[in-house]
């Protein structure tokens, strides 16, 4: 693992204040992001704190969910229903760059007295982007969300578990969520880049909804071209034959053909050349149609030898292969993946709550590196010290930056 300690942080959006007003994922996500990239964040939070800190796992009696989402950031607490609070906040907002929050719907906003209407009063260039779950008006606008269910209403759930069931939820991770965050980064960086042009700030305004469909429209695609959806398949794919994961000896092993140059060199690598001119598995079309028949073979064949040994073949014939981790920990996975280490994709970050492993950011600048600048604060950490520097923008981001280049040296 790379135990550097980050370099001051020189990313792109340097210089940019940020304000996350959100919970849970996809508006603290995008938040993270941006601070990833340079900017300054600053998290806000209610006196009783965001939703997921108090979920488990834990570190330091604080979920890990709450960890991974706000790394870069700096915290405060703020009552957004007392008149005190309110105008720290209108102080605050007047002084920053972007806000964006995701609660339930954007009226949540507007009746705390912080709608972009009267926020715009305060800032005409501030960048408001509002993350709903459903979206403004309809009939579950002010329904509250999350990844199941919107995995549940994009589809997602038709096309995930054991082959013959009738579906399931993907619990192991927040592909949707996911998602979400980077829509809203995207909206974030282009509203950004509207204002650089002279064209002011603006209100924007994303769901959870539309992101989850989005991420679908293959097999929407599918459907409107006339196609009968293929269900769950376990580890297969619908469209490729072979792509799936097979057992081995001493585990698993992910294998794909996704050309027929693919499948040609894939048979090789197996010992069995003479599937390559197997009128039964000629081309992909024909595969799929005899995807059962050709997965009991390939499972006879796989089973004969152990997932390195099956590896190191394929990789030599250039054909598209992963081990699927077995009886160890994630990061004991990461360590063993030499891609990974070659690239320092995994970060590890000292913080109040302990010794935190992270993905590295997803973007290699040359010139003006991303970084996890620091780890996830405390609730309420840095309250004092930003109502203390809130006479302009340069005040409080002189004031943050001496704190951060402390906690760094």
């Amino acid at each position: 693992m790379n135990q550097m300690a980050p370099p001051k942080h020189s990313g792109p959006l340097r210089g940019l204040l940020i304000l996350d007003f959100g919970q849970a994922a996809v508006g603290p996500i995008a938040a993270e992001y941006l601070g990833m990239m340079g900017a300054t964040v600053i998290k806000v939070e209610s006196p009783a704190g965001d939703t997921v800190r108090r979920g488990v796992p834990t570190m330091q009696g604080t979920s890990t969910t709450f960890l991974g989402n706000n790394l870069t950031k700096f915290g405060i607490v703020l009552d957004l229903k007392s008149p005190e609070g309110k105008a720290h906040a209108k102080r605050l907002i007047a002084i920053s760059d972007a806000l964006i929050e995701n609660f339930r719907s954007s009226e949540v906003m507007v009746r705390l007295g912080l709608g972009y209407d009267v926020l715009k009063q305060i800032n005409p260039g501030i960048v408001y982007v509002s993350s709903s779950a459903y979206g403004a008006g309809g009939p579950l606008e002010n329904m509250r969300s999350n990844e199941w269910l919107t995995e549940a209403f994009s589809g997602f759930t038709t096309v995930t578990g054991a082959e013959g069931t009738s579906g399931e939820f993907s619990r192991g991770t927040a592909n949707l969520d996911w998602n979400g965050a980077m829509i809203n980064t995207v909206a974030l960086l282009a509203a950004l880049y509207r204002r650089t042009r002279g064209e002011g700030g603006g209100y924007y305004l994303t769901s959870q909804l539309g992101s989850s469909l989005y991420g679908s429209v293959t097999r929407m695609a599918e459907v409107l071209a006339g196609g009968v959806p293929a269900g769950p398949l376990g580890s297969a794919s619908p469209f490729i034959a072979p792509d799936q994961a097979f057992a081995t000896s001493d585990g698993y092993v992910a294998v794909s053909a996704p050309t027929e140059r693919c499948w040609q060199r894939l048979c090789t690598a197996i010992g069995k050349p003479a599937l390559a001119d197997d009128a039964r598995y000629a081309s992909n079309t024909v595969r799929l149609a005899a995807r059962t028949e050709l997965a009991t073979l390939l499972a006879e064949v796989f089973a004969t030898a152990g997932t390195a040994n099956w590896c190191a073949r394929l990789e030599a014939a250039d054909v598209p292969c992963a081990a699927v981790p077995q009886n160890m920990t994630l990061l004991e996975a990461l360590d063993s993946n030499a891609q990974i280490r070659h690239h320092k994709l995994v970060r590890r970050v000292d913080s109040h709550y302990g010794n935190l492993a992270s993905q590295a950011p997803h973007w290699d600048f040359a010139r003006t590196p991303a970084d996890i600048e620091c780890g996830p604060p405390l609730q309420g950490e840095h309250t004092a010290l930003v109502l203390a520097n809130l006479a302009d923008k340069a005040t409080l981001m002189g004031a943050l930056s001496a704190v951060r280049a402390r906690e760094t040296v």
